[in-house]
């Protein structure tokens, strides 16, 4: 998995900017900012950052506080003690323990792949139309050791440095047996979907360099979306 990039401080404790911002890579605000954000890159709020605006964003990281609707291409991750007053709608969303949100999540990929089914279900008119088929979603996310710190703050897990990082091209097969076989690989948020499932016990298997291999196993009963997440 490849470093994040290089963080460039956009503003400091105690700044204020209003406006339009846009860029690439990756900005951290620890100040104020107060307009509108639309940018193919990253973002980190600092615990003292404050952000008053509507955000289109790749990949955003919430530790301050922010006010307004969220649209990011990726992940959005809000940390303690984070604070998120607005509606978020991505592929992937990780919430901690102790935050505060007001709003709506919307997870697009996993909503859209339901609604395909449920589309193709009500114009099938045959009289021997298939059982509904369903969707698994999930994130997976691994450890490092803290030689290799990213943008993350680290916490501790059973003794050991866990940053919870994405891990991206993860291979994720999936098997049921006696119905059949799927294969996906994560996005760069870690973020993987598998659809159009037939009922039944499907055997998920993660595997990636450098990492634990992983098993889990979900049953799919009619049509709906599956979350399994990866750790």
């Amino acid at each position: 998995m490849k470093e994040r990039e290089h963080v460039v401080t956009f503003l400091g404790k105690g700044t204020e900017f209003e406006g339009k911002l846009t860029f690439s890579g990756t900005i951290r605000i620890d100040g104020h900012f107060k307009g509108e954000i639309s940018a193919d890159g990253n973002i980190i709020v600092g615990e003292e950052g404050m952000v008053e605006a509507d955000i289109h964003i790749s990949y955003i990281l919430i530790n301050g506080e922010v006010h307004g609707n969220i649209i990011a291409d990726q992940k959005v991750e809000i940390r303690a003690p984070g604070r998120v007053f607005g509606n978020i709608q991505a592929p992937s969303v990780v919430i901690e323990e102790g935050i505060m949100f007001e709003g709506s999540i919307q997870m697009i990929q996993a909503i859209e792949a339901y609604e395909r089914n449920l589309k193709s279900m009500e114009s099938d008119e045959k009289v021997d139309s298939p059982s509904p088929l369903g969707t698994i979603h999930g994130v997976v996310t691994g450890a490092r050791p803290p030689s290799l710190n990213t943008i993350h703050d680290i916490i501790t897990y059973k003794g050991k440095k866990v940053t919870g990082d994405p891990i991206m091209n993860a291979k994720v097969n999936a098997k049921c047996e006696g119905v059949g076989k799927k294969n996906t690989k994560t996005d760069a948020s870690g973020y993987y979907e598998l659809i159009d499932l037939e009922d039944g016990e499907w055997k998920l298997n993660v595997k990636t360099k450098g990492y634990e291999e992983m098993n889990a196993t979900v049953k799919i009963s009619g049509s709906g979306v599956y979350e399994q997440n990866f750790e």
